[in-house]
């Protein structure tokens, strides 16, 4: 009988083990590449555009409807295998920083539709190693090249929007870590 319990126990725990790992696996495939998610907060965006423009003139349901957007950037996380296009890109020297850094400015933008109110873009700047990995990968790619990009959300620039025109020209701020031009 104990060899039976033993046995048993043993089995269960293989099982137990084989199923942590099939997820682990899984998960794995899905943290290097969410690009399904960029097509779906664009399908977002475009939605919280069209009821922001239909209840622009209630500034109460406006804010209703930024919190809401806004919990939806930030439910995302990371984003892998993003694509866009670089619309801003300097790599500056600043007297604050020392010589072996630079402030990255960069600027992307979603290509995967660009109607009018109906597009995000990404912006970051903040100070980098001149001999890191990102800094080497950027001081090669030009303006208006095509990128694939992953990097941590931070979140998106809700403040300056104007009503009847709501997610027209907002920013999600991301923390690049990762981006390559795409060939």
């Amino acid at each position: 009988m104990k060899n039976k319990i033993s046995i048993l126990t043993i089995f269960v725990s293989i099982l137990m083990l084989t199923s942590c790992e099939r997820k682990i696996k899984n998960e794995s495939i899905v943290e290097k590449d969410n690009s399904l998610l960029q097509s779906k907060l664009l399908s977002d965006t475009k939605k919280f555009n069209a009821l922001a423009k239909k209840d622009s003139s209630n500034l109460k349901k406006l804010e209703e409807i930024k919190l809401n957007y806004k919990s939806i950037v930030d439910s995302i996380g990371f984003c892998h295998n993003w694509k866009g296009k670089i619309t801003l890109l300097d790599l500056d020297e600043v007297d604050a920083y020392s010589s072996d850094t630079v402030v990255m400015r960069i600027g992307v933008e979603n290509i995967y539709d660009k109607g009018y109110q109906d597009y995000f873009s990404f912006m970051q700047v903040k100070a980098i190693p001149k001999n890191g990995t990102l800094y080497k990968k950027l001081s090669r790619i030009k303006e208006n090249s095509e990128v694939v990009f992953s990097g941590r959300l931070l979140g998106a620039g809700l403040h300056d929007m104007s009503p009847g025109y709501e997610f027209s020209n907002f920013h999600i701020e991301t923390d690049f870590s990762d981006i390559n031009v795409v060939k």
